[in-house]
């Protein structure tokens, strides 16, 4: 056997576009890659993309299926360690796994009659479950693929299944083997309806509102339906035309601000079925993105508490598996305490307590954990009129990406801007937000992603004084003005259809006119 080596290089991520380097995988015949954590030198999982040649051959490219190896969306899983058996010549390869670690770049040869063996050691750059954080999709689209398999190749502990089909086992490996990714939840009690994501719809009520024949009956159906458990409601397209009707039920929790509106294998430019503002342009990448996070600023500054979700979404196609993820944790400070410690949730029902609390960071991308007036984000803060509420904004942040700017925004305006190098120079301090009034905060980090909104978006800190949450006019005149619009195309319907659609419409319009 005859082995030809061939310089090269790994190129790594690091943090704000770090680089190092490293000599190639060179091999002929087949290759056997194994793959392990760098710091604890455990096996791991995770999803790498194999490509045939040196260089991109363009932006459509697409992976290379491997033998004995489960289908990520884009690329595969490899279970710990593969052989690659595969034509003569060149190739490259990247390892992701999630977004708490650095992605690896590199390339092997393979040449008739020569074998090779290869360890890659994956370097983290953050390890979020360690501070208290547990990363889930609350969308998951259903596959023939392991789900359990594809969650720990991307390092994702929850995921909530639509259309009730259980976990696959994970393949080629046997009872006594487990996968060592824990926690590792998985729910399939999730139906989506519509643009309306229900959790702990049981499976019988699911099919018998099924029929149902517009949204804004069905959801009323749910809501007035018996069920076993308490049903969690979910806006999972923000741009429905039926959105304010949806907001004005007063039944619903969540809002998706990350959904499939945000893939990896294709940009969304447009909204196809929805409420789209005339400022769109024509192919730019991230305004869809930027508008469903303004929808989500809108509805928190009409005063409804929503919290935000993120996930793959019913349309994800191929997008992996926690692409667009939600970390999650479990406030169990007092109410004395200064300062909120983030803490693993200990069962998954913890989890969604901690997701309909509001505990939570949206994310495709940057890994933020902040605090404001040292509380975890849901934290409700009381006032009473005459006082000032001195709130301290401060965050950890860990990103792949370079950063276009992190802001702080404060009842739908930018309290705080900076860019990251500006934030360094600064000490990394936030001017404090003095609030005499009502209202809430967020804080977001943009990157420069060019290919969609690639960002973090935190769920809100309220602030109440003397009990009452602020309702913003303008914000309320934006979905008066988005009703306005579906009334108008609901008019293009046959008269005996518009009936079923008069009582939500005039319900909705007298919800937004008393506020």
């Amino acid at each position: 056997m005859k082995l030809r080596q061939r310089s090269a290089h790994w190129a790594f991520t690091l943090g704000l576009l770090i680089s190092a380097a490293s000599p190639c995988l060179a091999a002929g015949g087949s290759l056997t890659l194994h793959l392990e954590d760098e710091s604890s030198g455990q096996n791991v999982i995770s999803r790498v993309e194999f490509y045939r040649g040196v260089a991109p051959s363009g932006r459509s490219e697409k992976p290379l299926p491997v033998r004995q190896t489960v289908s990520a969306g884009i690329g595969v899983v490899v279970d710990r360690s593969v052989v690659l058996e595969l034509p003569d010549g060149p190739y490259r390869f990247r390892i992701i796994r999630g977004p708490e670690y650095r992605v690896i770049n590199g390339t092997f040869e393979l040449e008739k009659t020569s074998l090779d063996e290869k360890t890659v050691a994956l370097p983290r750059m953050v390890d979020m479950a360690a501070e208290g954080w547990l990363a889930g999709d609350c969308c998951v689209t259903p596959s023939s693929e392991s789900v359990p398999l594809r969650m720990a190749s991307e390092d994702l502990h929850v995921a909530a299944v639509l259309g009730k089909r259980p976990a696959k086992p994970i393949p080629h490996r046997d009872a006594d083997d487990p996968i060592g990714h824990d926690p590792l939840w998985v729910r399939t009690d999730v139906t989506c309806d519509r643009g309306l994501a229900y959790f702990g719809l049981d499976e019988q009520a699911a099919e018998t509102f099924s029929s149902t024949e517009n949204s804004l009956k069905h959801l009323v159906a749910v809501i007035n339906s018996e069920t076993e458990t308490d049903v969690k409601i979910g806006i999972e397209n923000p741009f429905a035309w039926e959105l304010p009707v949806w907001l004005a039920s007063g039944k619903v929790q969540g809002i998706f601000v990350m959904g499939d509106w945000l893939r990896l294998d294709k940009r969304v430019l447009a909204i196809r079925d929805g409420h789209a503002p005339s400022s769109f342009s024509l192919g730019e990448p991230t305004q869809v993105g930027r508008y469903a996070e303004r929808i989500y600023r809108h509805v928190l500054d009409a005063g409804i508490p929503l919290v935000p979700l993120a996930g793959g979404g019913d349309a994800s196609a191929r997008t992996p598996i926690g692409y667009n993820r939600l970390y999650v944790t479990s406030d169990t400070s007092s109410v004395g305490d200064d300062v909120s410690s983030p803490t693993q949730p200990a069962s998954e029902q913890a989890w969604w307590e901690g997701v309909w609390a509001g505990n939570s960071v949206a994310t495709n991308g940057p890994l933020l954990r902040p605090l404001v007036g040292g509380k975890l984000p849901g934290h409700v803060f009381q006032g009473h009129s005459g006082e000032v509420l001195r709130l301290q904004p401060e965050l950890n942040l860990a990103v792949r990406d370079p950063v276009d700017y992190l802001e702080v925004i404060h009842n739908n305006r930018v309290h705080y801007s900076a860019r990251l190098d500006e934030f360094a120079k600064a000490g990394g301090e936030i001017p404090p937000i003095m609030a005499e009034e009502s209202g809430w905060v967020i804080l977001r980090v943009m990157t420069l992603h060019d290919d969609h909104y690639r960002a973090a978006v935190s769920a809100p800190w309220w602030i109440e004084f003397d009990g009452r949450r602020r309702v913003s006019q303008e914000s309320v005149r934006f979905f008066q003005d988005w009703l306005s619009q579906y009334e108008q195309r609901l008019t293009r319907l046959p008269p005996e259809e518009i009936a079923g659609y008069v009582p939500f419409i005039r319900a909705a319009r007298e919800f937004w006119e008393n506020r």
